[in-house]
């Protein structure tokens, strides 16, 4: 599990972008309103010469403008000081470029690009949010002011109010946006504390119950007397095979506090059997094992069980070991080996135990269950799944 991980993106981080592509839509919008109004009525000529190098210049900064933005994630106060200077300048220019009468009305394609810079200024503005609305509105107000007194004079203001309720919308949205993710964040950031204390928690009780049920036990009988006895060979062996059990019981718990199933079910597993108490098994985990299905960690574990049975009843050796490693891709394979008497693969036929315990379930979850030996030369089985 990972709390935010660098390929994830924040709820904050998500904000910026679905606002920074709602932005950009807009103001592609509000640019392609006047596509049409220099083919109409006597064509461009019928414009100054600044009015379409104005508009030209204004689009190609306002896409430049969203997709520095759209890479990064977010509008930075230079370039939204950029988009308010310059939106300053065609307010002005390009609106007294036009006859009185028609710097307030729709011929006139600085309005509705005016209205974006003031919605782009109120929501990434910051602390001079304000000053740069009134700045934007006021340069309208300046370039269309000679259409006052015309019929189209009460344009003139009902274009000002419009710029200043949409950025005041949409400075009040993107507020109320980002406070809420925000608070999205810390919340995640807090639920990932706590699984994290949780699993910590679960860790430490399952170590202190591996404690208590193994090494523990172990040396309190060895203390008493019920376990080893006076034998030092018996009480070395006990010894180091709680020292491998605790081995693997340390190799189960990623760092990222999942529990390896398969590690964890092969390290119990072998730590309870009665091979424990006359054979020496040496175990070795990969600790890269990846998490499996359960009914694959049941079968693998449960073929491995019956094979060490095999080992008690038929090996005469005094060694086993057994060890996980990893198959790429997301597979694995659980090899028990000993140098017992073996037995003759050419003639010998597994038998109903053997097939019923160890190769039908490995089987029946799509792996594989492979038994080998040689007289004298002992007997190998592999039991391997992959994905």
């Amino acid at each position: 599990m990972t709390s935010q991980t660098s390929s994830a993106k924040t709820a904050l981080e998500r904000t910026h972008t679905m606002i920074i592509r709602a932005l950009a839509c807009l103001r592609g919008t509000q640019f392609a309103l006047w596509i049409w109004v220099p083919f109409a009525d006597g064509g461009p000529t019928r414009f100054p010469p600044q009015v379409l190098v104005g508009y030209v210049l204004a689009a190609l900064f306002s896409g430049a403008l969203f997709t520095v933005a759209t890479k990064r994630g977010t509008l930075t106060a230079p370039w939204v000081s950029a988009d308010v200077a310059l939106a300053m300048v065609y307010a002005i220019v390009v609106s007294r470029s036009y006859p009185p009468v028609d710097a307030a009305s729709i011929t006139n394609w600085v309005i509705p690009p005016l209205c974006g810079v003031t919605v782009t200024a109120a929501i990434y503005g910051g602390r001079y949010r304000i000053p740069a609305v009134v700045l934007v509105v006021g340069a309208w107000v300046v370039g269309a002011w000679p259409a006052l007194g015309t019929e189209n004079s009460a344009e003139l203001m009902s274009n000002s109010v419009m710029m200043t309720l949409f950025a005041g919308v949409a400075g009040i949205t993107g507020k109320l946006l980002f406070d809420a993710a925000r608070r999205a964040d810390r919340a995640a950031k807090e639920a990932v504390a706590a699984r994290a204390q949780q699993v910590q928690a679960s860790e430490r009780e399952r170590h202190i119950s591996h404690l208590h049920n193994t090494v523990l036990q172990t040396l309190e009988g060895i203390a008493q007397g019920t376990r080893g006895g006076n034998d030092l060979a018996e009480i070395r062996l006990l010894c180091r095979t709680e020292a491998e059990s605790q081995r693997t019981n340390l190799l189960a718990a990623r760092p990222d506090g999942v529990v390896a199933a398969l590690t964890q079910a092969l390290a119990e597993m072998v730590a309870g059997h009665p091979v424990q108490r006359k054979h020496q098994v040496i175990t070795k985990y990969d600790d890269r094992l990846p998490d499996l299905p359960t009914e694959v960690v049941e079968a693998l574990t449960g073929a491995a069980h019956e094979t060490l049975n095999n080992v008690i009843k038929y090996a005469k050796t005094d060694e086993v070991r057994v060890t996980a490693a990893l198959l790429e891709p997301g597979g694995v394979r659980v090899t028990i080996l000993d140098h017992g008497v073996g037995f003759d693969g050419d003639t010998v036929v597994p038998g109903f135990g053997t097939r019923r315990s160890i190769l039908d379930p490995v089987s029946a979850v799509g792996g594989k269950a492979f038994i080998e030996g040689a007289p004298g030369e002992g007997t190998i089985v592999e039991l391997s799944w992959t994905r």
